[in-house]
This record gives structure tokens, C-alpha cells and sequence, in this order.
């Protein structure tokens, strides 16, 4: 699945699968589905259907879509195909519901049921042990979100098979008491540009030879879906129209197990959960218990297969945002498997075996029906355990330390608003305050406590609710690792071990946002009502403007901003706050005066109030109170961005999250260029320049001749904006595009030379020191100088995520400006785990850097502030570089 990793084996037994030759042997391999099958010759094989037998290619969604279609027409009594979605490229995405057929007759029933059982506040224990007795387990099985993990897929579509073919008593007996929804294909998009390539360049042979065409990916490759997003780390983002359809349908049924089928690198074997590393707080024992039975089974088969296979050892539970471990939060069993991938039909492994995409599917396939048997073995009580989830997420509320959230609307009530829609998204119930109340809370973001009025209109989250245990893991400013675990990767670094973290440690959405946000443990009672995610209206205040339309600065104003200069409307922005009557309007508030507009001016500000939710002040005069005037110096025009984003090669695969800012949240347009085009790239056709994360030591990377025409664009007017290792090549000698150098731990002290006083050390800016340990996912606080514009809509401290060990030496005026700055220890580490030294390193040095260049400018960022999309804070700061640069 996500990295290739060379895998130790808890168990292995080589014996025969079914009497076929055991994974990796050189005999023949056997067929599938498993022979003891008593198949019903009216429910069509893969081969009649599609024309290719199981494991015998790879197939494509429309393949799969036509064998899905050919199932159900054969079972209808047993089987529903349910369309839930559509992808960015327009594929549907399904999940097949498979039940005998009086439940499949009542299955709305069963799910209505089953969400009552979710939600104990209105089901008490003793309405609860009816529904509990006559509830069948729900078991999803979900295939496919790294669209070339094929043999997930292909498994899926096999299960479907057994489950709705075989008419053996045991295998009908399993729908008794489950059942089961299967999700084939959970990103068509990725699969099929991954099955493109593999179908252009296989041969008439399959190729084992691991560097063979038909196993290496062209740039983007297929894990990711149409904006390069890796959706199994976006289930509580909800970034992605998949993503945000596919937790939707699952808040739809609540099931008792979730599993998520993966593939990992070809010289594995194959994994299942539980997971190894930091385990989360907000799991509870019962679910560990439950992973540990269920692992116990699939190892069993596994040994009576001769399957090699590990469990424990590997991967990561702590983060929120996997398929396995976000509906351990909403009180179900997620779990991992993990198949060591071909990425064709066969492939040699460094052990001297090969791997066969048949037995890849074999393997998940004897995982799925495995779990099936689990679930239906285990039917009572795992539907009892989850009741017994939700209302422990209710008791925690109750009995933990925090009771309450407050997301506060302040300066800024389009982001929480939007935050608080993202909640609702995730099965979190918000209710809005309706009048002030009082109570004893604590900051998330300054951590000071102290009595607060909540203000009306606040948005309001109890963690008293079936969510209760996902509110806390999103809320909180920090989830706490296992001690013994953290102090295990401090021994691992200090030894120069290779550290055992895998993803992010950091996400709290309240420093993600920018957003204010208390906690409270107070027993109160908050005057509220259930809010329906209705975002705040917009209105024009005033009237018909006669000299310019104010719109003070606030996010939902810059994708009106966007369209604006779209439509070719003119708009100005205040450098300086200033005062309009009683109106206070600060930096960056966006002005658009009536003479430079015309007539349809009054209208576009009508329509834009009620589209964006903007609050927009008529001007009736030029003339300020105080600070900027309307038509000063300090007011300058927008000029309206044409913008370049190079893409392929080098840039790295975040770059699609740049692209998606452009395209779905700001709606504006980008040209993206491959980096082998830019020296044929007309430069002055664009004002700004975006080069992206990506490896500049390539072939692909700039060369001098493009560096020498860059230089010349910039001092032109361009402004060039440079990402995380961009700004790093920037730094270097052969490109001097930035005057920073990176930043490096200094090299031990040496000895001292002869007739030397003392002995000399390295400097932390040498470019012979020594790299720090990356940061693995934190959040760290920053000093903003907000008198630049690039700092818009910021306050003066602003908590920004941090991943690697991209530092540089700080600029110095006049050359350049540091615009946002990291703070020192101890107050820098604000959420997650880092290393003490790599902190001490980034103390003090720049995030973000500001450099002028003629009448242009180079802006530089030492991390990709639009990671993931996670990062609406650190995200306004990109914008307001490629909106407001070229005007500057």
C-alpha cells in the first residue's frame, strides 16, 4: 500500500493452497475461485462477462461496472447495486449490498435499526437488546483507494462471487446473520490511469523483471485520484468529492466492521491489524480485543493456506484520517489488510520468488470471505460492542475532561462556519449558540484558561454525542502518543535508527483552520439549537454605492476575488486598515470603486453578497476617518494573475493539491506546465510562477539558461513563488535566486590547529553541517510581520504545519524580509511529537520569505502550506502571494 517495506513474517508455513503450489513456488497456480466451490451455473464468471478469468489481467472500471451490472441482473433477490457518488472524472463509485433475500427486501429497515442502535441517547439498553437480538452484523469491505493496489479490486469482485455463487449450505448460512457491503473500486480515477499505462506497454509475455515497463508508472502513476490526493489519509479532511461521498454512505449504515484492502510493496508478504506503532487514546479496549480475534482467525487460514504473512509490526493507528482507524472513532472495527503488490502479473522479489497477481487476489479473497465467516460467528456481539462504542463516546462526554467546544466566529465567521460544516460532514453534531453564556474554559490555541462569555452565534460541540471519541481525536490541540513508543524513537534516533513513525502527529483542526476554539469542562447548560449547516448570509450594507463597494478582509472573499477578476472587474486592496464611519476595515480588505466599474457593478455585489455569504459595505465617500484612503497610495490595484504551476516532473506528487486549490476552491485558472517545457514556456504571458515540492536534482530541473531568463522575468514584474525543496534549489550557488542558505545542525567542534587559540566549530548555516531528523507532522508557532501583504488575514502569531527538515538562515533586509518566523523552544512546538535538536535547529528562521527582485518578487516557503488542503491558515498565505503579488 503505502511505501514498500521489507517485511518480517510472524508466521510462516509453506504448505499447499488447496492442493496448489504455496505462494512464490514454481509450480503451476491454481485456479480461482477455491475449487470446493458449488458454483450456480446462472450467476456469470468474470470470464463470461469481461473475458478474462480471475487473475488473469487486470481489470478496468468499466469492466467492472459491466460484471457488478451482470451479477445483480442474475441475483436480484440477493444482491443491490447502490451508486453513491461520482469522481472528479466523472466514474461512479457503488457499493454492493449482499444479504439473503428477506433482508435484502428489508434493508432499509435493518439500517434504519442499526442507526438507532448508534445513537444510545435515544435508544436506552433495554430497547437496545431487542434490536441487538434480531440485527445482523454489518460487514463492509472496501477495495481499492490507491488506484493501483490492483488486486484488491479484482478480490472484491471475486467475493461478490462466492458470496452470491456458491450454494453451499455453510456459505448461505453466513447471510443468516450478516450483511455484507462491498465497496469494489474506491478510486476509478487512479485505477484507470494505472491500467492505462500497464495496457499500453505489457507485452505479449508478462515481464517478472521489476524494472520492466510494465511495472514502472509514468508520472503521476495511479496510486492518487484526479488531483493527486492520497485519499486514505483524507477521511476526516474530506477534501476530495470521493472522500466526502464515501463517508456519507458510510454514516448511511454505521457498520459493525469497516475493513480496507491495500497493497504494499512486492517483497512483502501480506499484513492484517491490529496495527504496530503509537496506538490512539480513543480506542477502546473491546475494539483491540476484537482486531486481536479476528487476527487470530485470518492467521489461522492463513497457516492452513501455507500464506506467509505478519501483523502487528508495521503501519500506524494513531492518525485519524486512515479507512481503519477513523470508524474505530464512530464506534465500528476498522481494519487493515495489506498484500504484497505486482503491479502486473507477475514480478520477481529480492528473495529470489515471484510474486503472481493471481495469488495477490487469492490472498485478499481468502481475507474477505474470512472476515465474513468472523462476522457471521460473531454476529451478537459485535453488533452489542458497537452499541456499547457509541455510548461509551457518549459517557466520555459526561465523565472526561472535556465537555464541551466553541468554535467562535470573531474575525473570521466564514472559516468556522466552514470548519463546523467539515464536523457535520464527519457525523459530529453542532449546534448554534443562541444567546451568551458564561463558563470557565480554556484556549486551544494560547492554552489560557480563565471564565469566557461564549458569544451567540458560536458554534457548539458536546462531546457527549455517538461521536464523542472522533470530536475529541479532531478538538483537541494535541492527542497524546504512547510514552513507552516516543521514548523508543528517541533511542531509535539517538542510535541513528531508522524512525518507526509513519504519518502525521498533528492535525488539530482548530490550528489547522485558524479558527478560535475553547474547551470547557464546565457542567453547563448552553442555550442552542441543532444547526443544519446553513452558512451565514451575506448582505450589501448601505445601499447602491456611490463611490466604491468595502469588502473587509475574509476568506470567502477571495474566491469572490477570483471571480471578479474573472469577469474583468476592477478591484483595489487596502494595504493600511482604515476607518469608514463606524465600519473599522483592516489590511487587505478589498475595494471596488463604481467609476472603474460602470453600472453592473451594483449588481455583481448583490449577487456576490448571496453566492459567497460576503458582507459588503456601500461607500458613499472617498474620504476615510482615519488611516487609508480609498484613493491613496496604500490602496493598489489587483492586478489580475496569470499564473504558471509547473507539474510532472520534478515536481512532486503535493503538487496536485496546489492544482486543486486553484480549480476547487478558488476557482481560478492555472496553466500547468511540465517541467521539461519550461525553457519553451513564453514567460512574459504569465505574471506569476509557481514551482512546486518536487526533486530539482534531476534532468527535469531548470537549467541555467532558464534560471537567466526567471532572473529577468522577476526583475520584470513575475513573482515567482517557490515551495519547500523548490526554495531549497533556489538557495543554491549555481542559482542564487534566494540570499538565504539552508539552515543545518553545526558539525562537532574540531580540534584546534596549531597556534589556533581554541578549537573551531561548525556554523548551523555550513553548508557542511549535518541534517536534522525530519519533522514527522507537527504544528509549530510563528511571529508574523503584519505590515506585508503577504501576511493578509493573518493575526500576529500563526500556527503552521511542519513536515521535514527544509530550514533556512534568516534573511536580511534589504536583501529580504522574514514574513513569517518560527518562535524558539519551548514555545514552538504547539501539537504533535518532534525532535528536541530539529527543533532547536528551525528556532528562529523563517517559514516564510519575502525577496525583491527588480519589480518583482521571489516568495518562499519552507514547507507546502497547501498540504493536503488540511491548512486553510497557512493556504491564505499562498493565495494572497499569487493574487496580491503581481499588484505589488
Amino acid at each position: 500500500m503505502r511505501r514498500a517495506f521489507a517485511v518480517a513474517c510472524v508466521w510462516t508455513v509453506w504448505t499447499a493452497f488447496l492442493g496448489f503450489a504455496a505462494e512464490g513456488a514454481s509450480a503451476a497456480h491454481g485456479p480461482l475461485p477455491a475449487p470446493e466451490l458449488k458454483p450456480d451455473p446462472q450467476l456469470p464468471t468474470l470470464q463470461r462477462v469481461v473475458g478474462h478469468d480471475w487473475g488473469a489481467d487486470i481489470s478496468s472500471h468499466s469492466e467492472m461496472e459491466r460484471y457488478l451490472h451482470a451479477l445483480v441482473q442474475a441475483a436480484p433477490d440477493r444482491a443491490a447495486l447502490v451508486p453513491y457518488g461520482k469522481t472528479y472524472e466523472g466514474r461512479t463509485l457503488y457499493y454492493l449490498v449482499i444479504a439473503k433475500p428477506e433482508n435484502l427486501k428489508r434493508r432499509e429497515a435493518i439500517r434504519a435499526a442499526n442507526l438507532r442502535l448508534a445513537d444510545p441517547r435515544g435508544t436506552p439498553p433495554e430497547k437496545a437488546r431487542g434490536l441487538i437480538a434480531e440485527a445482523p452484523a454489518l460487514v463492509w469491505l472496501a477495495f481499492g483507494i490507491h488506484g493501483n493496489e490492483t488486486s484488491s479490486a479484482e478480490a472484491a469482485l471475486l467475493t461478490a462471487y462466492h458470496l452470491l455463487a456458491d450454494r453451499r449450505p455453510q456459505t448461505r448460512r453466513l447471510l443468516d446473520d450478516v450483511v455484507v457491503l462491498i465497496d469494489p473500486l474506491q478510486n476509478p480515477d487512479g485505477h484507470e490511469r494505472f491500467v492505462n499505462v500497464y495496457r499500453e506497454t505489457r507485452g505479449a509475455f508478462p515481464d517478472p523483471e521489476p524494472l520492466a515497463a510494465e511495472h514502472t508508472e509514468r508520472w503521476p502513476g495511479g496510486r492518487y485520484n484526479h488531483y493527486l490526493f492520497d485519499m486514505n489519509r483524507d477521511w476526516f479532511l474530506q477534501s476530495q468529492c470521493e472522500s466526502r461521498a464515501r463517508t456519507a454512505a458510510y454514516l448511511q449504515w454505521q457498520p459493525q466492521i469497516y475493513v480496507d484492502a491495500h497493497e504494499m510493496g512486492a517483497n512483502a508478504t501480506y499484513f492484517f491489524s491490529p496495527k504496530g506503532g503509537s496506538p490512539s487514546p480513543f480506542t477502546l479496549p473491546h475494539q483491540f480485543e476484537m482486531q486481536e480475534l479476528l487476527c487470530r482467525q485470518l492467521a489461522e487460514r492463513f497457516d492452513d493456506h501455507g500464506f506467509a504473512f505478519s501483523t502487528r509490526e508495521m503501519f500506524d493507528a494513531f492518525y485519524p484520517g486512515y479507512g481503519s482507524t477513523w470508524p474505530l472513532l464512530h464506534g465500528g472495527l476498522g481494519i487493515l489488510w495489506e498484500q504484497a503488490g505486482v503491479r502486473g502479473l507477475v514480478i520477481d522479489r529480492e528473495d529470489q520468488l515471484q510474486l503472481h497477481f493471481q495469488d495477490a487476489v487469492r490472498h485478499h479473497y481468502v481475507s474477505a470471505v474470512t472476515t465474513v465467516e468472523f462476522a457471521a460467528s460473531h454476529a451478537r456481539r459485535l453488533v452489542e460492542e458497537f452499541y456499547e462504542s457509541c455510548r461509551s463516546n457518549i459517557q466520555l462526554g459526561r465523565e472526561g475532561p472535556v465537555r464541551h467546544y466553541f468554535l467562535l466566529p470573531g474575525g473570521n465567521p466564514q472559516r468556522a462556519a466552514v470548519l463546523a460544516q467539515l464536523l457535520r460532514r464527519n457525523g459530529v453534531e453542532v449546534r448554534r449558540v443562541t444567546r451568551p453564556v458564561k463558563a470557565r474554559c480554556t484556549d486551544i490555541r494560547t492554552t489560557q484558561q480563565g471564565p469566557r462569555e461564549i458569544p451567540a452565534n458560536s458554534f457548539h460541540i458536546e462531546v457527549a454525542q455517538p461521536a464523542g471519541r472522533l470530536v475529541r481525536a479532531l478538538l483537541d490541540r494535541h492527542v497524546e502518543m504512547d510514552r513507552e513508543y516516543v521514548e523508543r524513537q528517541l533511542q531509535r534516533s539517538a542510535e541513528r535508527l531508522p524512525t518507526e513513525l509513519y504519518d502525521v502527529t498533528a492535525w488539530s483542526l482548530p490550528l489547522a483552520w485558524g479558527v478560535d476554539c475553547l474547551s470547557s469542562a464546565a457542567s453547563v447548560e448552553v442555550p442552542g439549537q441543532l444547526w443544519d449547516g446553513t452558512p451565514p448570509a451575506g448582505q450589501v450594507v448601505g445601499g447602491q454605492a456611490k463611490v466604491a463597494y468595502l469588502i473587509p478582509d475574509h476568506d470567502a472573499a477571495l474566491p469572490a476575488l477570483a471571480a471578479w477578476l474573472r469577469s474583468g472587474l476592477r478591484v483595489h486592496v487596502a494595504d493600511r486598515e482604515f476607518q469608514m464611519g463606524e465600519a473599522a476595515c483592516p489590511r487587505g480588505t478589498l475595494i471596488l470603486r463604481t467609476a472603474e466599474n460602470g453600472d453592473r457593478l451594483h449588481d455583481a455585489m448583490t449577487q456576490a453578497a448571496q453566492e459567497f455569504g460576503l458582507r459588503i459595505l456601500a461607500s458613499h465617500t472617498g474620504l476615510t476617518s482615519a488611516g487609508a484612503l480609498l484613493g491613496g497610495p496604500h490602496v493598489p490595484w489587483v492586478r489580475p494573475p496569470k499564473v504558471a504551476l509547473l507539474v510532472d516532473r520534478p515536481a512532486s506528487y503535493s503538487v496536485g493539491h496546489t492544482w486543486h486549490l486553484f480549480d476547487q476552491v478558488l476557482r481560478y485558472p492555472v496553466t500547468r506546465v511540465a517541467g521539461s517545457n519550461l525553457s519553451r514556456l513564453r514567460l512574459p504571458d504569465f505574471n506569476v510562477l509557481v514551482l512546486p515540492d518536487g526533486d530539482y536534482g534531476g534532468r527535469d530541473t531548470p537549467t541555467e539558461k532558464d534560471i537567466g531568463r526567471l532572473r529577468e522575468w522577476i526583475s520584470q514584474g513575475g513573482t515567482l513563488v517557490l515551495v519547500k525543496r523548490a526554495a531549497s534549489w533556489a538557495t543554491g550557488k549555481s542559482v542564487g535566486l534566494l540570499s538565504v542558505q539552508p539552515k543545518k545542525k553545526p558539525l562537532p567542534a574540531t580540534p584546534a590547529k596549531e597556534g589556533a587559540d581554541k578549537p573551531t566549530a561548525g556554523t548551523a548555516g555550513d553548508a557542511g553541517g549535518e541534517s536534522v531528523p525530519p519533522a514527522p507532522g507537527v504544528f509549530l508557532r510563528t511571529k508574523v510581520f503584519r505590515e506585508h501583504w503577504l501576511t493578509f488575514g493573518c493575526r500576529d502569531t500563526l500556527d503552521v504545519f511542519y513536515q521535514g527538515n527544509t530550514i533556512f538562515t534568516p534573511a536580511a533586509p534589504p536583501k529580504g524580509r522574514n514574513v513569517v518566523s518560527f518562535l524558539s523552544p519551548p514555545d514552538v512546538l504547539t501539537s504533535g511529537f518532534c525532535w528536541p535538536e530539529t527543533l532547536d535547529v528551525v528556532a528562529e528562521t523563517p517559514y516564510l520569505i519575502h525577496e525583491p527582485l527588480g519589480a518583482g518578487h521571489i516568495v518562499a516557503f519552507a514547507d507546502d502550506p497547501n498540504y493536503r488542503a488540511m491548512y486553510p491558515a497557512t493556504q491564505r498565505l499562498f493565495v494572497n502571494a499569487v493574487l496580491f503579488g503581481p499588484g505589488h
